[in-house]
């Protein structure tokens, strides 16, 4: 399953949310990431130390993409992170609407280590109950 994963900046929660991807759903989910208005440099260096603290990940090399810079149609899904870049991808007519899926992943930009943890965690368990819910449906559509 491919999943590109879009925050605003592409500088906090969708690097989190593909290190996640990589560490802890290896095998199951190939990841990416981009924002809708990425800004340029590299991650804060709080996503940075969480990413390798939780989940032995190193992403300061990671460098911001515009998410229109990805060929999308090689995704399976695209996940806004929040409703304001939800509404954003909507507005974009190069996004394929049938595969995008919107979450609401607070920015923990500037607010500090901890909220950079909370968000992981929760970025982890909406990973969980997509890859859940995913399943079941790919079962059910199978056993009818």
């Amino acid at each position: 399953m491919k999943i590109l994963f879009v925050c605003y900046a592409n500088l906090c929660r969708s690097p989190l949310a593909e290190a996640i991807s990589e560490s802890e759903f290896s095998g199951r989910i190939e990841a990416r990431s981009a924002g809708v208005a990425p800004a340029p440099g590299r991650p804060f260096e709080e996503a940075v130390d969480v990413a390798r603290r939780f989940y032995k990940r190193n992403i300061s090399r990671h460098r911001t993409r515009h998410v229109l810079d990805f060929s999308l149609q090689d995704f399976d899904y695209i996940i806004g992170m929040d409703s304001n870049v939800f509404m954003q991808l909507t507005a974009m007519s190069e996004i394929p609407k049938e595969k995008l899926y919107g979450w609401e992943i607070p920015d923990p930009a500037g607010l500090g280590v901890e909220t950079y943890e909370k968000a992981a965690r929760l970025i982890e368990r909406e990973i969980e109950h997509f890859l859940e819910f995913r399943e079941r449906e790919a079962y059910e559509a199978g056993s009818s």
